[in-house]
């Protein structure tokens, strides 16, 4: 018996949650406000039988006793497990893996550091940072609540950190300092303003940092590590994650200061996505916690291009990113449909100078966000010619994903009545184009479903709640842990990046790297060891090694389909551009569809 299970089979889930919330008993299930979110009327549901908790409000989400106390208290799994191990005395366990140590050595710099760089900040040194500071209006209270900081010119970080026990190499390995060509050592983040990256429970992730001199780049960040990947985190999430729980909206910004000044301003459910587009990890991790999102980016050429490459990368993660509801509990009347909106800021400005200017009108500006698919249609219909075919069909075909997803049949109606009337074509045809084109992406889906056993007998997700490539994502990953003896060669020329799921993503990744077995609870990532029974499956077991080939390949031929058809439709966004390259697809598109492997699923 593993570790998780014998301490699942020892703690309940009614125990556990009877300490946060006051259940009622309801037949065979028990019922309470629920303790992530404010609500009047209780939609948090225990079922002691299965030893699984559900919130059908805001939240969304549900699972055991572990995803609880990591929601609850904010905290990682392995940290989850650490706690209910010293809470049944079990003592004889070891969580001292390799990565665990490296993790536990940034986290520590990283603190050290932030000291450092905030004690810097208002000392004598950051006299100048401080100034600049008062000048963009950022109070010292500001300052104090996101941790600002200061590094001072050359190597005075370095030399505290080597005071305090840090290995040299550590340091520059872990992107705090660099060595020159002639052996010197500087600091990595030398005369910077120091922003933290701080995600929850304190755990400092990394930095940002913003150049007080003429010298460039103006902004740079700590260079990618086991715990820090721009990509993955969100800044301000420290201090928002709660106000967005609450209020269950997210605004999402681009900047640092954008997120100071919103908070500072009294909008405290603004985070950034440090960056120009969001990622699909960043829009996974939104989603977790709300089930609203409004983007609000710079007005000028590039924050409209990131605008809609955000929508590209995000849409299908909000939209399919579904928790999956416990059996025995479920009512998908309850489930709250994801709701996307944009704000378009005034020209020239960004949200911490549209708010500075009149927090009235950025408050005004969020209430009237515009939803996702009229955004696309405005946008859209200023940026192609709506007096050719050619112009129209582009525009449907980039719009007609969005309208689909959508799962309130009246606001998908009204949606189509826009588009028609913007098209300046009839419903009917709007209609007629979803029924022929979006077939594509559904045909399949409840046959592959069928294949794949969910391990965790309570949670079982319907094929309704996932799209196709998010299936066929799923389906080669539980054959590839469930077929012990796989050839790793088989993934040699083919590009993982194409999965859709991050999970999925991440144990392919894992898999393809590691020598031994990817369930070794000391080898694999923290976040994913709950998810590996998952996917695997003894109906995924193949005993042919020719048809496991056979099926291997169709369904890497078929996510890559996938992925190519969606990547097409962002490129024809600027079609001339892009002409070369949505043609060269469109022909592997078509190779695809040729290649004579048998169908096995």
């Amino acid at each position: 018996m593993s570790l998780t299970t014998d301490i699942k089979n020892k703690i309940s889930v009614l125990d556990l949650v009877s300490e946060h919330a006051d259940l009622k008993r309801q037949g065979k299930l028990y019922k309470a406000l629920c303790p992530f979110h404010n609500e009047n009327t209780p939609s948090f549901i225990v079922d002691p039988e299965k030893n699984i908790w559900r919130c059908f409000g805001a939240c969304s989400v549900g699972g055991d006793i572990f995803s609880f106390l990591m929601k609850k208290e904010n905290i990682s799994f392995i940290e989850s497990l650490k706690y209910f191990s010293k809470k049944l005395g079990i003592s004889d366990i070891s969580f001292n893996s390799s990565r665990s140590k490296i993790l536990e050595e940034i986290r520590k710099i990283n603190n050290l550091a932030v000291n450092f760089f905030k004690h810097s900040l208002f000392s004598d040194k950051g006299a100048l940072t401080r100034d600049y500071l008062k000048e963009r209006g950022i109070t010292k209270e500001s300052a104090l609540k996101f941790n600002l900081g200061y590094n001072p010119k050359g190597n005075e970080l370095y030399n505290y950190l080597i005071s305090h026990g840090i290995e040299s190499k550590n340091i520059i390995d872990f992107g705090l300092a660099s060595e020159n060509s002639k052996g010197d050592v500087i600091d990595f983040f030398s005369e910077r303003l120091i922003f933290p990256i701080i995600e929850l429970k304190d755990n400092v992730l990394g930095f940002g940092g913003r150049i007080m001199s003429d010298k460039n780049p103006k902004y740079i960040n700590t260079k990618k590590n086991l715990l820090f990947d721009k990509g993955s985190v969100l800044y301000g999430l420290d201090q928002a994650a709660e106000n967005i729980r609450d209020e269950d909206e997210c605004v999402l910004v681009e900047g640092y200061t954008d997120v100071i000044t919103a908070h500072q301003f009294g909008f405290k459910n603004v985070i950034a996505s440090m960056g120009t587009a969001i990622t699909i990890y960043q829009a996974s991790k939104i989603s977790d916690i709300s089930n609203s999102v409004i983007i609000a980016l710079d007005s000028d050429q590039a924050g409209s291009e990131a605008t809609l490459n955000a929508l590209d990368k995000s849409w299908g993660v909000f939209k399919s990113n579904n928790k999956e509801l416990p059996a025995g509990i479920t009512n998908k009347s309850i489930k709250k449909n994801f709701n996307l909106r944009i704000v378009t800021l005034p020209d020239n400005s960004d949200p911490d100078d549209f708010i500075r200017n009149s927090s009235e009108k950025w408050k005004e500006s969020i209430l009237n966000a515009s939803p996702i698919v009229e955004y696309l249609i405005e946008s859209l219909s200023n940026k192609f010619d709506l007096s050719t075919a050619e112009g129209k069909e582009l525009i449907e075909e980039i719009i007609r994903p969005f309208i689909s997803k959508e799962k309130n049949p009246y606001i998908q109606d009204q949606y189509v009545s826009m588009l028609s009337k913007e098209l300046n074509v009839s419903e009917e045809r709007i209609k007629a184009g979803f029924d022929s084109k979006t077939k594509r992406f559904n045909d399949n889906s409840n046959r592959l479903f069928k294949l794949k056993e969910n391990s965790f007998n309570s949670l079982q997700a319907t094929p309704e709640d996932k799209n196709r490539l998010k299936i066929l994502s799923e389906y080669l990953t539980g054959i590839v842990l469930s077929n012990k003896n796989l050839n790793k060669d088989l993934f040699i020329d083919w590009d993982i990046e194409m999965i859709d799921d991050t999970i999925c993503k991440q144990i392919l990744y894992k898999w393809s790297k590691e020598d031994n077995s990817i369930e070794n609870e000391n080898k694999i990532e923290e976040n994913l060891y709950n998810e590996i029974n998952y996917f695997q499956s003894d109906k995924l077991i193949f005993f042919d090694n020719e048809k496991l080939i056979n099926v291997i390949s169709q369904c890497k031929n078929d996510i890559e389909r996938e992925y190519l058809i969606a990547k097409n439709v962002i490129l024809m966004l600027d079609y001339q551009k892009n002409i070369d390259e949505i043609n060269k697809i469109e022909n592997r598109i078509k190779i695809l569809d040729n290649t004579t492997i048998k169908k096995i699923y």
